[in-house]
């Protein structure tokens, strides 16, 4: 990344024209470019932008990217029926339409999102996926799957976590997928904390920097220590890849697929479910019914302390992800002190979440 000096509050420039940015949805980092976002303009339409390590900004214009092929606003009302959702300056679009789900990509970035073998140990277990209607080298058509995510459910969800806890451990099986190791986890992990650290987001997130570096490093070598057999993972598993329509569980995104520790699904949805009580998505007494769901999975399927481990990781990381998100003040510093407190020790962290002890 370029060497631009941050203010005194530890921000970039970057970072404070983000945070005076209106109509701000979310960003990402954009590897040592500076930052990518996605914003609402004043006729309430999805945009998307890039912001350089010097501040400057450049917002595209509505369902346009030079680095989408595909992607078009003859695809949108009145030429087309669909509606932009998702428009990641330069990676990626995601339009839905009345029947189908159109994601867009960079030339020749299609085919990974189409590949049936991803799906094959989700469908054996009895989870539905998308099916591909069509595609290009940059663009990916999918059926519109039933149902509503077990994010935007919340409390209503319980009986689609019920079901996944039944259907889970049948994907759970070894698999011809990529690898994704330990190791491979750790570097992902401290990806984010040094983007996040090169932008100067971790001001909001409210930790000492030192005891930021410290955990990090030690649940990175953590990670790295000789983990469990590898089997068939989502890799991305969370609440909103889930859609429950009262009687099928549906599962999205599967080109993270791959195979790895069972623990790194468990522990990933895990803090997510710890993320969305913190939020005030979930109540006391259904978070507490879920998460009794998600240790008798991982009683069935990982060793604790690497579903400890995990679990921590993922907590972490989230710290970071959403220190570049607006409306995060409620919650982001206290979550991420608690997640410090806990990474000191991993097996106690995670029985910590057992409702009741």
């Amino acid at each position: 990344m370029s060497a631009i000096a941050p203010r005194p509050d530890g921000s970039t420039p970057a970072v404070t024209a983000l945070r005076n940015l209106p109509g701000l949805r979310r960003a990402w980092p954009d590897g040592d470019r500076g930052l990518v976002f996605e914003s609402r303009d004043a006729a309430g339409r999805l945009r998307a932008g890039r912001i350089d390590t010097f501040g400057r900004l450049e917002l595209l214009p509505h369902a346009e990217d030079p680095a989408l092929p595909d992607l078009s606003p003859r695809l949108l009302p009145p030429s087309g029926d669909g509606r932009l959702v998702v428009h990641r300056a330069g990676r990626r679009a995601v339009v839905l339409g009345t029947d189908r789900v159109r994601k867009l990509v960079r030339a020749g970035r299609a085919a990974r999102l189409s590949d049936p073998h991803l799906a094959r140990p989700f469908l054996r277990a009895g989870l539905r996926t998308a099916e591909v209607l069509d595609r290009s080298p940059s663009r990916v058509d999918l059926e519109l799957l039933p149902g509503a995510s077990l994010h935007d459910l919340g409390d209503a969800g319980l009986p689609g976590w019920e079901r996944l806890a039944e259907l889970w451990p049948g994907a759970v099986r070894p698999e011809a997928l990529p690898e994704h190791t330990g190791a491979d986890e750790a570097a992902v992990l401290r990806r984010w904390y040094r983007r996040a650290q090169d932008l100067g987001v971790l001001d909001p997130v409210g930790a000492a920097p030192e005891a930021l570096a410290d955990a990090v490093a030690a649940v990175c070598a953590r990670l790295a220590e000789p983990g469990e057999a590898p089997a068939a993972s989502h890799r991305d598993l969370h609440d909103g890849q889930l859609l429950w329509d009262g009687s099928t569980l549906s599962l999205l995104d599967l080109d993270t697929a791959a195979l790895a520790e069972p623990a790194l699904d468990l522990g990933n949805l895990a803090a997510h479910l710890d993320l969305a009580h913190a939020q005030g998505r979930f109540g006391a007494a259904t978070h507490a019914q879920i998460s009794l769901l998600l240790e008798d999975l991982g009683r069935d399927l990982a060793d604790e302390y690497r579903l400890a481990v995990y679990y921590l990781a993922s907590r972490i990381r989230l710290s970071f992800v959403h220190a570049f998100r607006p409306g995060t003040q409620e919650w982001l510093s206290a979550w991420t002190r608690e997640s410090l407190q806990l990474a000191s020790s991993p097996l106690e962290a995670w029985a910590a979440r057992a409702p009741g002890e």
